[in-house]
């Protein structure tokens, strides 16, 4: 047995007290610390606690790489991440060691779910959506989670879902803001986990970006369509795998995946970035329109092929049949439809519900949510008429609903003028 192993078991932390917390029971152990179950004296609400080993409470860089996992998660905000409600330090006998408090989560991690048996497709389907979910989410705070794998990854058993997920451990998350007194990760060290590591994670050059979230997102994905992994062996082997050897087809692990599945994934798992979805948002909609997305992914190859370059970027087409169709009427000279109404709160939410203004919404939702847009700029991209009581200054955002997935919340403000309103809307199509 190692010394760390050794030195770690002979620290006993039940019936420490954290605070108002009292440390009931070890629920698991890794590299760099270990969890543990905590109940309030008071009011017996469970926690769970995670506390560096010895080995680690000494660095100043993994502390403040703990700490930043603190940061990255509450910093998000966002219902499928785990909520970090305390960090600080506890004293022990052998010095301070430094803890984060968590919400305790009762289910199962998606690595323990796949161990007893395969996924169906819609449980994919569920998963996914709620991860990636997330990652915009993670995304558009500037944080890039870099250590994705099904360990982390909770399947929370809550009532009104068995597989409610929640994003785990942002320890190796790195942050666009640089966190002060951590060292920048150096040139040339690899951080993450070998099979779930995107190919520039693998070269160690640390020119990382949100995309490697998508390829490890997609090795995920992989492994949940077919009870493999893209590249096995050895470290070494691995490494190179992913550096440097072709894509096992999905279809050529499981021949019973639907094309449509196996071409998500696959573009997830394009080696250069630039061939990749460019944000999580684009596999959102992929999602949401799985075999739209498995003919353009067609064509983009058929057309790679042709040009003999592997490195192109896949241009998202228009957004809608709807876009198409008004173009077409404005080229033939007839106008888009008018909106009559007075107040402009009233000509917004015709502007999000009307039928007739489809292309508006769609256009919107092909953009990341919770971020301002100009509602003229969005209006010109759909051929839409701006209604003229709207003012120049209003700008829109639309964010996931909170528990119903397949509807989208819509906020139009003009701080000019001083008025809002909310207009919920399905989500049928992005």
């Amino acid at each position: 047995m190692a010394r760390g192993s050794q030195y770690r078991r002979r620290v006993d932390l039940v019936g420490q007290r954290i605070g108002s917390y009292v440390v009931d029971r070890l629920l698991g152990e890794g590299g760099t610390g270990a969890v543990y179950s905590c109940h309030h004296t008071l009011i017996e609400r469970e926690v769970a606690v995670k506390i560096l080993h010895d080995e680690h409470a000494h660095d100043s860089d993994q502390v403040a790489r703990f700490f930043q996992e603190a940061k990255a998660a509450a910093d998000v905000g966002h219902p499928n991440i785990i909520v970090i409600i305390d960090y600080g330090a506890l004293q022990t006998p052998t010095g301070a060691r430094t803890y984060l408090m968590m919400e305790s989560l009762d289910g199962e991690s998606l690595d323990k779910r796949m161990s007893r048996g395969s996924l169906s497709l819609p449980e994919i389907a569920h998963v996914m959506v709620q991860i990636t979910s997330a990652l915009v989410a993670c995304h558009s705070k500037g944080v890039i989670h870099r250590d994705l794998k099904p360990s982390n990854i909770f399947l929370c058993n809550r009532s009104f879902d068995p597989m409610f997920v929640k994003v785990l451990d942002f320890g190796t998350a790195k942050l666009t803001a640089p966190v002060p007194g951590m060292r920048r990760t150096q040139f040339g060290v690899v951080i993450g986990t070998p099979p779930y590591m995107s190919p520039e994670q693998c070269d160690g050059k640390g020119a990382i970006d949100h995309r490697s979230d998508v390829y490890s997102l997609g090795v995920m994905l992989y492994e949940m369509l077919t009870g493999t992994l893209p590249f096995g062996g050895d470290v070494g082997t691995i490494l190179l795998g992913h550096l440097t050897k072709p894509l096992p087809p999905v279809r050529s692990r499981n021949p019973t995946v639907p094309l449509e599945w196996a071409a998500i994934c696959e573009r997830m798992l394009e080696k250069a970035r630039e061939a990749r979805f460019q944000s999580m948002s684009d596999v959102a909609h992929a999602l949401d329109d799985l075999r739209g997305h498995a003919a353009q992914y067609e064509a983009f190859l058929a057309q790679r092929m042709a040009s003999g370059h592997s490195g192109q970027t896949m241009i998202a087409p228009a957004p809608a049949e709807e876009v198409a169709e008004r173009k077409t009427l404005v080229a033939a000279g007839i106008a888009p439809p008018i909106i009559h109404a007075t107040d402009p709160r009233e000509a917004c939410r015709e502007l999000i519900t009307d039928d007739r203004h489809e292309a508006f919404s769609s256009v919107l939702m092909l953009r990341s949510p919770a971020h301002w847009f100009s509602v003229a700029e969005l209006a010109a991209a759909a051929n839409v008429a701006v209604p003229g009581v709207v003012t120049a200054d209003a700008a829109i955002l639309w964010l996931a609903h909170p528990t119903d997935r397949t509807i989208a919340i819509m906020v139009v403000v003009s701080p000019g003028a001083g008025w809002q309103t909310v207009v919920a809307r399905p989500r049928s199509r992005w």
